[in-house]
């Protein structure tokens, strides 16, 4: 190309010849001008250094491009210029083949340019948002009428929406909501925040949570953008939620009427039965005492049946009262030591483990706030059962000991709470019967081997429940079993527990 040198040096535009190493070997007047440089100073510099830090890469992966196979690479970048100040500018390179060499012709962004460049840029990634988005997005015209969408709802087309007038999606009682939300928009230019119906064409009805805004040109609004996103799903769960939490207040009133009363009826009859249990009892001993010597021995047998079925039902009568008061007293909290309780009820039982030979072995217990006669009704039944429910040949022992629970042990809500074991290597229980023995009346053995009955240990998990607590139970038939109850240190205020 003999003429390269001529024209190179008379173009309007700016030229830069590199080598294949990338250095400067020549600039013609208006790229010098460019670079507020002169030809003798840029020549024999490396090109990159007229180029701005954060571009250089970019620039020599394009100039090394440009030298192996031809390509003309087009780039934007920033040249540096004369006190350390840049200036925008397009690059294309391409390969001199005669002279080896790569030309760079230059173009400087001028204001316009950069603005058209943050324009394009502006929406590309607009439109990357938009389709991007998991919500659906509708802009309309001046006019209302749908002008674009990232995607359409189930069951419409694209066919189905553009050129559409927006208000034909809305429900027809939401028609007129919507107009007046769309005519805001246009007017105020403010975001609108609501709740709305869409109607589809089959006729089906789903609800939708909506944003609406304003597309503006200056200060004059060109259309309106609306958001919107698909709750039918949610509104069904939290209308189903709200449903069964009504059905659970409901039912738990019923429940509490019925324990109410179930708990009157127990008091009330285990009153009415108290006067007839007493003249049987009373005529039975009468019989006995004045013609117990006239009877054969099948009527004192019949006798003395009559006197033990009479005890019997009154153990039951006493037991059901005891359990109906434990559910309608109100609790007379304080703060009381769980040790000298324990000690007293040992004192009390100490006829029961000298008949054992049991040794009860005690613990340091906590002080907690809590019923006083309900903790002691709760250890004397836990450690009446150890020393009843005890193995032949087998020496008694029980233990009472405490500590503090850990946040394994309770739930995220409760307070700091305590846990109590009380433990024996008596007959056990087998697991199935775990859940079981805490019902009322529930016997595992017949009468003629254990006494009681069935309702101590529904007595415990009453008042520990009452006190906010837990209750359970860890066995070994054959070995032994420990009960585990866990009780809150502090009692909430009376105002709370209501």
């Amino acid at each position: 190309m003999p003429h390269f040198p001529a024209l190179f040096a008379l173009a309007h535009e700016p030229f830069i010849c590199v080598d294949s190493e990338g250095r400067i070997v020549a600039v013609n007047q208006p790229a010098a001008q460019l670079l507020e440089s002169t030809s003798a100073k840029l020549v024999g510099h490396a090109f990159a250094d007229q180029v701005h830090p954060e571009d250089r890469e970019r620039v020599a992966t394009g100039v090394v491009r440009a030298g192996e196979d031809g390509t003309v690479v087009e780039q934007a970048c920033r040249l540096r210029c004369a006190g350390a100040s840049y200036r925008a500018a397009v690059l294309r390179y391409g390969r001199e083949p005669s002279l080896g060499q790569i030309v760079i012709a230059v173009r400087e962004l001028t204001d316009l340019d950069e603005l058209r460049q943050q324009r394009d840029d502006a929406r590309r990634r607009l439109a990357a948002v938009f389709e991007t988005m998991h919500d659906i997005v509708f802009t309309t015209d001046e006019h209302g009428v749908l002008n674009g969408v990232n995607r359409v709802p189930p069951g419409l087309t694209v066919a189905d929406t553009i050129g559409t007038p927006m208000l034909a999606f809305a429900a027809p009682e939401e028609q007129e909501p919507m107009r007046a939300r769309y005519d805001e928009v246009r007017e105020t230019g403010k975001l609108v925040s609501y709740e709305t119906v869409a109607m589809y064409p089959d006729g089906r009805k789903e609800n939708y949570s909506s944003r609406l805004g304003p597309i503006m040109d200056g200060d004059r609004s060109i259309g309106v953008v609306l958001i919107t996103r698909n709750i039918t799903q949610e509104r069904q769960a939290e209308e189903a939620k709200r449903y069964a939490e009504q059905q659970l207040r409901d039912y738990m009133q019923q429940l509490e009427r019925s324990n109410r009363e179930l708990e009157r009826f127990a008091s009330v009859a285990s009153h009415d039965l108290q006067e007839p249990l007493r003249k049987i009892q009373a005529f039975a001993d009468r019989l006995r005492d004045k013609f117990e010597a006239e009877l054969a021995e099948t009527g004192r047998d019949y006798l003395e049946r009559i006197r033990n079925a009479a005890k019997r039902m009154q153990d039951l009568i006493n037991d059901l009262l005891m359990f109906s008061r434990i559910s309608a007293k109100e609790q007379a909290y304080a703060k009381i030591n769980l040790t000298k309780i324990a000690k007293s009820v040992l004192s009390d039982l100490e006829v029961r483990i000298e008949e054992n030979e049991a040794e009860v072995k005690l613990g340091e217990l906590p002080t907690i706030e809590a019923d006083p006669v309900h903790m002691r009704q709760l250890l004397q039944n836990l450690i009446g059962n150890a020393l009843k429910f005890t193995r032949p040949d087998v020496k008694p022992v029980v233990e009472v000991t405490a500590e503090p629970a850990s946040a394994a042990d309770r739930g995220p809500d409760d307070p700091e709470m305590v846990k109590i074991h009380v433990r024996d290597n008596g007959i056990g229980i087998e697991p199935r019967h775990h859940d079981r023995i805490f019902s009322i009346f529930e016997r595992l053995h017949g009468r003629g081997k254990y006494e009681g009955t069935g309702v101590g240990l529904a007595v415990c998990r009453k008042i520990v429940e009452q006190h906010r607590g837990y209750i359970k139970v860890a066995s070994v038939p054959g070995e032994g079993t420990t009960f585990t109850i866990l009780l809150p240190v502090r009692q909430p205020e009376r105002s709370q527990r209501t």
